[in-house]
């Protein structure tokens, strides 16, 4: 709550020294550092005509009709999909992380700073993080319920999911003809993994577990470690694996 009121006081005693010269910062280019300057530049950067519009929307059609163009504008030209700018920074710092509710935020917040209202920052912070807060609950849910149709001891069908390790595999695949199955042994509920025994794969070669680049920090920024990182399992061994790289037959 504070500090909505407190950008919003800056807000107002700004407009009432409002000038070109202040404005002279906000330059087409320029990537404001937080809420403050992010409303101090649309103020600045757009014309009364467009105010006086934006303003006169009730605040859910404002926030839905500028998502598209200013709210694009504002994630593309502010890097809020780089993650790498001070506005950026400034977000995260308040646990806002998706360039859609940075961007929503702003929008939101411009609005009610035309009409003279309270910003509410901390419940619009809230809302978001709320949003992402139930949906990751639902995803796990969801998860868990997929995780409880295996049992130990079924032969579960594997799907592929990084592709295949032969073009022949891939063709008895096609074909219907073969297909890689394991031997379910223990469940892991924490960790939704699967401890298998593969009894089939269609290839002496085996399944691939995994395909992916995988990266490292060093100084900071995130360097490629190694491409293409493959992970092998033959006929006969036994692994830890992901649940969803299986199915029921």
């Amino acid at each position: 709550m504070r500090s909505s009121v407190v950008v919003l006081l800056f807000l107002f005693l700004f407009k009432l020294a409002f000038s070109q010269s202040i404005c002279d910062k906000f330059s087409d280019k320029y990537i404001p550092v937080d809420l403050n300057e992010a409303l101090l530049y649309l103020e600045c950067n757009w014309n009364e005509s467009d105010k006086e519009s934006f303003s006169k929307m009730t605040e859910r059609e404002a926030s839905a009709n500028y998502h598209f163009g200013t709210g694009m504008s504002i994630r593309n030209s502010w890097g809020l999909w780089n993650g790498d700018t001070e506005i950026v920074k400034y977000f995260h710092s308040l646990g806002i992380y998706h360039p859609d509710d940075i961007s929503g935020i702003i929008i939101t917040s411009f609005h009610r700073y035309l009409n003279k209202k309270e910003l509410k920052l901390d419940d619009q912070v809230n809302y978001y993080k709320t949003y992402w807060k139930n949906l990751k609950k639902k995803k796990q849910e969801k998860e868990l319920a997929g995780f409880n149709l295996f049992n130990i001891s079924d032969t579960v069908d594997f799907l592929y999911s990084y592709g295949f390790i032969s073009q022949q595999q891939e063709n008895y695949y096609d074909n219907d003809s073969c297909f890689a199955k394991a031997i379910l042994l223990e469940k892991d509920s924490i960790q939704l993994m699967l401890k298998v025994k593969l009894v089939e794969s269609c290839d002496m070669n085996g399944i691939i577990l995994f395909k992916s680049d995988t990266y490292e920090q060093v100084d900071g920024k995130m360097k490629l470690k190694e491409k293409d990182k493959t992970e092998i399992m033959k006929v006969g061994e036994v692994k830890w694996t992901e649940y969803q790289l299986w199915e029921e037959p």
